[in-house]
């Protein structure tokens, strides 16, 4: 598990924009092949919007798909928590973040303003620590606005897509399993949309979220999914009727995600930060063999 997550998550690690995402899926699938998967793309173009999913498999007959994101967020300049379970509160935590920077980069250009203001009255060797002043401030406030992609993402989402990247070495490709790596599902769920489209609508649909490290795992899933004979004892079992999250899309569908509970909400912490670099490699080695058994029908 080591060598995936230090292909995923340190040498491919930024797949934020068109191109890092390009170079990633080339490697996968490159990967791909070496271990005999057949892989496509499902696309989806707008003026706003590129969504490219990659199928590893034969998705129209199979009766177990494994699926997680690939892509990487942007960086948050503020600590930002996300919920995986709770879409109502990464929105209300998104909002707090944009106004806060928002907040900060106006309060910056208005230093900066009040510096470059106050020349007319100053001393040369003032004049010259307002220019100064000025430049560092209002470099600060366009740095607040301007979006870049996170650098350290183990979390989100490294850890998964190195599960499954070690599933298509260990697993045979005439499985009735197919892997999908997801696009566009840190900010949206137009990744998951797509896949909709393209998913056999009887099969069994297991989302792979944060899993890199965490107090606790919780195995959440729609509402007369049987989970038993396979779900590790120890895992939270969290069950919806009427999802709002990622489960909604799919009639039998299973999310996995590791985190902490803080006042009666699943959390994920550090995500979108350059904390976001610990990982668990024996929790990780436990899921990859549960998800072993499922997929060989232990």
């Amino acid at each position: 598990m080591k060598d995936e997550m230090m292909l995923v998550g340190v040498t491919l690690a930024r797949r934020y924009t068109r191109k890092q995402k390009e170079v990633f899926l080339a490697e996968m699938c490159r990967q791909c092949r070496q271990a005999g998967w057949k892989t496509e793309f499902q696309t989806q173009h707008s003026r706003l919007l590129h969504v490219c999913n990659l199928v590893i498999g034969d998705l129209a007959h199979a009766k177990t798909v494994i699926a997680c994101a690939y892509d990487t967020p942007v960086k948050a300049h503020l600590p930002i928590r996300y919920y995986p379970l709770n879409p109502r509160k990464n929105t209300q935590a998104e909002g707090w973040n944009l106004a806060l920077e928002w907040g900060l980069a106006a309060l910056c250009f208005f230093i900066a303003a009040g510096a470059v203001y106050s020349l007319k009255s100053l001393s040369l060797a003032m004049k010259i620590v307002m220019v100064i002043l000025a430049i560092l401030t209002a470099c600060i406030g366009i740095s607040l606005l301007y979006n870049r992609g996170n650098r350290m993402n183990f979390n989100r989402n490294s850890a998964s897509v190195a599960l499954v990247l070690r599933l298509i070495q260990e697993c045979s490709s005439s499985t009735t399993t197919a892997f999908v790596l997801v696009d566009q599902c840190c900010s949206s769920y137009e990744g998951l949309k797509l896949l909709k489209e393209h998913c056999p609508s009887q099969a069994e649909v297991i989302l792979l979220d944060c899993l890199a490290y965490g107090e606790k795992m919780v195995c959440a899933h729609k509402k007369g999914v049987d989970v038993s004979g396979w779900k590790a004892e120890d895992w939270i079992d969290k069950i919806y009727e009427n999802p709002d999250n990622g489960l909604r899309f799919f009639d039998r569908s299973v999310l996995l995600a590791s985190g902490s509970i803080d006042k009666h909400q699943f959390v994920v912490r550090h995500t979108r930060s350059n904390r976001d670099c610990q990982i668990d490699i024996p929790r990780l080695e436990r899921i990859l063999e549960i998800l072993k058994g499922r997929i060989n029908g232990r």
